[in-house]
């Protein structure tokens, strides 16, 4: 066994990382101006087009300059990755905000995250904890299991044979997060005294406040050991257990968990697993994180997302990857029982009541302006009731929710409803790989009124 190099904690306060040269640092800031200075540019010109000459087919002109501009931001982040990776990242699942367009084409971005040589990675451990590689891990694989725009993950062996799943994050990293902010900010105020109604500020004080605490991988071992205990009774859900002696703010080391990619439909199957359990299993998971707990796991894309065949042939739900976890406000279940039953009478002003309890935002600060947002949500409702596909009315909310919170600028969303949006525009997403049909009000409802199903029971069977 590897004696610990230092105790749990103690080797947090680790040798600084490496500071990007002023040269990159200008080079980046001069990068993202002159993307957004072209897309600004031909914001302004199509602009006047459309008061001046109002061409019959405006509307498709706006649809691929949309798409140009994508474009544009998409390989900009791809070169950059980082923060500005991180960003688009998450402003792919901003439809609230951005234009369709923008929203297809950014949340590509979750798959197309280069990795870093090993020697970065081996430099970056050793720097970390103190040891050369070997005197911590008996093997270490140098081809990462995965990558994303601050970290990338390895497979590895402790002395004594344990496997483990290190997490490493970028060196520079932490320095590039800190100026490509600064360079945000200073960009997105000059766009907003530019266009009054354009006020992309609050994207940044988003960034600001939640990439420094993914940079944070003690943090990140709390939030995992936090929703491990929130499932330790239930036998069909698993967090992976944290190695303390070897996690520090800049590598994390985790029990390395084998499964199945939750969207491997036929990987399920083969394995004798029911694709409509799982996917119940998945609906109930964060109806007990959202409307039990209030902390949940906030970014369940595929590949933070495993099944295993339990020994009674029923699927266990894996979660992996906890640097994007949220705590909601302590009033929210009291807003969504409120929303449920204004929904339940149909009774749209009391909807729209309970959206500002939930955490809507309006500038003028009177519920009337949500009510076409909940007039929209209850003609869904009524559409959708019984035993439909999850995606058949995420997809519909999630594609035209959006539009009308754009067409409306007194209305803003609070970063945790965007996160709790996000989950479920995911979760729709990973159902609909599991061709699996639910009925979302049986699932969800008992939560709602907090009569949770018992620990390995269904809510939606």
């Amino acid at each position: 066994m590897v004696v610990p190099l230092a105790p749990a904690g103690a080797l947090v306060a680790a040798v600084p990382a490496p500071r990007p040269t002023a040269r990159a640092r200008a080079y980046r800031a001069r990068r993202i101006g002159t993307t957004f200075g072209r897309i600004y540019l031909g914001l302004r010109a199509r602009r006047f087009l459309a008061r001046r000459v109002a061409p019959p087919d405006m509307p498709e002109r706006w649809r691929r300059f949309h798409r140009q501009s994508a474009g544009l931001i998409y390989d900009a982040a791809i070169e950059l990755q980082g923060l500005i990776l991180k960003g688009c990242q998450l402003l792919g699942a901003r439809a609230d905000v951005l234009p369709r367009e923008y929203v297809e084409v950014l949340s590509r971005l979750q798959d197309r995250v280069p990795p870093r040589p090993f020697a970065v990675v081996r430099e970056c451990v050793e720097r970390e904890l103190g040891a050369d590689l070997g005197q911590i891990f008996e093997a270490f694989e140098p081809e990462p299991i995965a990558s994303a725009s601050l970290a990338q993950v390895h497979a590895a062996h402790l002395h004594g044979g344990e496997r483990v799943a290190v997490k490493v994050q970028y060196p520079e990293i932490e320095r590039l997060v800190k100026s490509d902010l600064a360079n945000l900010r200073t960009l997105f105020r000059a766009v907003g005294l530019l266009e009054g109604d354009f006020d992309l500020m609050p994207l940044v004080d988003e960034l600001a406040t939640q990439v420094p605490r993914e940079l944070n991988f003690v943090q990140e071992a709390h939030n995992a050991e936090a929703i491990g205990r929130h499932f330790k009774d239930r036998d069909d859900v698993a967090v992976p257990r944290i190695h303390w002696e070897f996690t520090t703010r800049r590598v994390l080391v985790m029990e390395h968990v084998d499964g199945i990619k939750i969207s491997d439909l036929a990987a399920l199957r083969l394995a004798g697993l029911d694709p409509a359990h799982v996917s119940r299993l998945l609906v109930e998971a964060y109806c007990e994180q959202i409307l039990r707990h209030g902390f949940f796991h906030a970014d369940p894309h595929p590949g933070n997302l495993l099944v295993q065949r339990r020994e009674s042939g029923e699927p266990r739900l894996v979660f992996v990857d906890f640097g994007l976890a949220k705590e909601l406000p302590a009033k929210f279940r009291q807003g969504a029982v409120e929303f449920a039953a204004a929904l339940l009478r149909g009774d749209a002003a009391a909807m729209a009541e309970a959206l500002v309890a939930l955490g809507f935002e309006t500038r003028d600060g009177r519920p009337e302006s949500l009510a076409a947002i909940a007039g929209f949500v209850l003609e869904a409702a009524q559409r959708f009731r019984h035993g439909v596909r999850l995606e058949e009315p995420a997809g519909r909310l999630f594609r035209e929710i959006p539009d009308r919170i754009r067409e409306n600028p007194i209305v803003r969303v609070p970063s945790h409803l965007v996160l709790v949006g996000r989950v479920l525009g995911l979760l729709s997403g990973v159902n609909r790989s599991l061709e699996a049909r639910v009925d979302l009000a049986r699932t969800i409802f008992p939560y709602v009124m907090g009569v949770a199903p018992r620990p390995g029971g269904s809510a939606g069977s």
